[in-house]
């Protein structure tokens, strides 16, 4: 469980969001507010990485204490470069938002896609416009352009 104090403990799960501006975007508060509410004991530490230190950054996430990271737009096609694995749909896509952790190996994933695919074929989703506008490969998605 969550302490309501926000303290990171030995078995917090962390996650990072590689960003050149992190610090400045709701992307993390919003996310660690979720995790709180739900009773989640993870945290995501907005990363504020320059273009020139994106590869060190993520080739050393490996030894580090972090369990996965989320990859912003900027930095998602150099992402898919650095990985020992990747899901056929990061391959497929030729970029990942999503890095996990696992026995020291970086393994890819696209999340943002799949989550706003499935919340497009919601029978209650009414309109796709601001999806649209929130990610231009969700466009890609819809439109088969």
């Amino acid at each position: 469980m969550m302490n309501n104090d926000n303290t990171i403990t030995a078995s917090t799960k962390l996650f990072g969001y590689l960003a050149e501006n992190a610090h400045s975007s709701r992307f993390s508060v919003t996310l660690n507010k979720l995790y709180k509410e739900n009773g989640i004991d993870a945290m995501i530490i907005p990363m504020n990485i320059r273009p020139d230190d994106v590869a060190f950054t993520i080739s050393q996430m490996r030894h580090s204490k972090l369990n996965g990271a989320v990859i912003a737009g900027e930095y998602q096609e150099e992402a898919l470069s650095l990985l020992d694995e990747a899901t056929s749909e990061a391959l497929e896509g030729g970029y990942c938002d999503c890095i996990m952790i696992r026995e020291g190996k970086l393994i890819g994933d696209l999340i943002m896609t799949s989550a706003l695919e499935r919340y497009a074929d919601r029978d209650d989703f009414v309109d796709d416009v601001a999806l649209r506008s929130l990610c231009h490969y969700f466009y890609d998605l819809t439109t088969g352009e």
